[in-house]
């Protein structure tokens, strides 16, 4: 519940361009209240305020402080391109809100550093915009791993597709400017946070160490500027201090997904985020052949579970896309009203960022060798 004495938190978005609807929905669905909608351009914020019926909408220069003064948000949502979520963020803890960062929350490892500080500094609480850890299935998942179903944790296999035709892919195929191109490991820097989040509570404590990356471009060039420039493929290996990791970000796989496979030493557990079910690996002890039979048993056994599952969550209206983010924004919603501890801690961020940074130097590097080897 986003109420503690009546009245629902007062909840403002500052950035309106397509990740904000999903969340003004959201917000609304963990119980908030939207007061306030701010873009830098009066068209992006007034659409915006119109389509989800938000009473007051600032635009402009001085838009954010504007905001922060008038409509004085107990919680801010910061939905901008990533280079400005630092800046935009503790302009926000200055003023007294607590900050909801859309993922990746930081350019950077330092800036993650920075906005941990300024939160600490101000006494309000920022949370990172990881929502996939909030999701059922990620849910469902964590419990099994916490209860020790699966005994240790070995390793854990993150895969995540991403179609370069879609509505997004779209965007910045065709604008040079875009500032995807900007982020020090492109398209893949937007989208990594997803599966590092999911992998790495799993690694032990501490961040991991990236003990390889490795980045392609497999599409042919096209346009001669940075829309050709960036990976469209990026695998990562990661050793941590109980377990080893690997993620694939790829545009060329199909169907594009994301999965998430745990290896432990007593069963394995794999999970699809978009058909939003869970299979649990325990093998066989039967004889020779007997034991195919009892594997593709035990998955058609687990799959029709998972049929039956989804069926009754559609009939019940429960298959909400970002279901995930719901959670964590009602989680954070109600630790922002108790004094509780954000659900997702900016030091999580900050892992993450640190991996990102690692990967994308690694990747840099490579790059300067091929295009050496070639002078």
């Amino acid at each position: 519940m986003a109420e503690r004495d009546g009245t629902a938190v007062r909840v403002a978005v500052i950035g309106c361009g397509q990740i904000a609807d999903a969340h003004l929905a959201q917000a609304r669905r963990a119980g908030a209240e939207v007061v306030a909608v701010c873009d830098a351009t009066r068209h992006m914020a007034e659409q915006a305020a119109a389509r989800w019926r938000v009473p007051a909408f600032y635009e402009g220069p001085d838009a954010v402080d504007a905001m922060l003064a008038e409509a004085r948000p107990e919680v801010v949502h910061v939905t901008t391109p990533p280079a400005s979520h630092l800046p935009l963020a503790t302009r926000a803890l200055a003023a007294g809100a607590h900050v909801y960062v859309e993922k990746p929350v930081t350019v950077d490892a330092a800036e993650a550093v920075a906005l941990e500080q300024a939160a600490a500094r101000h006494g309000r609480l920022a949370c990172a915009g990881h929502n996939l850890l909030f999701d059922p299935v990620i849910h469902r998942l964590r419990a099994l791993v916490e209860a020790g179903a699966l005994g240790e944790v070995v390793h854990a296999d993150a895969v995540m597709g991403y179609d370069l035709g879609g509505p997004f892919g779209a965007l910045l195929t065709g604008d040079p400017g875009h500032w995807i191109h900007r982020l020090p490991a492109g398209l893949a820097h937007n989208n990594l946070s997803h599966p590092l989040s999911l992998v790495l509570p799993l690694l032990g404590p501490g961040t991991p160490a990236v003990a390889h990356a490795l980045g392609r471009r497999l599409r042919p060039e096209r346009f001669g500027d940075a829309r050709d420039a960036f990976h469209d493929e990026l695998r990562i290996l990661l050793e941590g201090a109980r377990a080893t990791a690997s993620v694939l970000f790829s545009c060329r796989i199909r169907p594009a997904q994301l999965a998430l496979t745990v290896y432990g030493t007593r069963r394995a557990v794999h999970a699809s985020l978009d058909a939003r079910t869970l299979r649990v690996v325990e093998g066989s002890h039967l004889p020779g052949p007997f034991q195919k039979v009892d594997w593709a048993r035990r998955d058609a056994s687990a799959a029709g579970a998972e049929l039956l599952r989804r069926s009754a969550d559609l009939a019940l209206a429960r298959l909400h896309y970002f279901e995930g983010m719901r959670q964590l924004f009602a989680a954070f919603y109600r630790a922002a009203r108790t004094g509780g501890e954000a659900p997702v801690p900016l030091a999580d961020a900050r892992a993450v960022a640190q991996v990102i940074d690692a990967a994308a130097a690694a990747c840099r590097r490579a790059d300067v060798a091929a295009q050496e080897a070639c002078a």
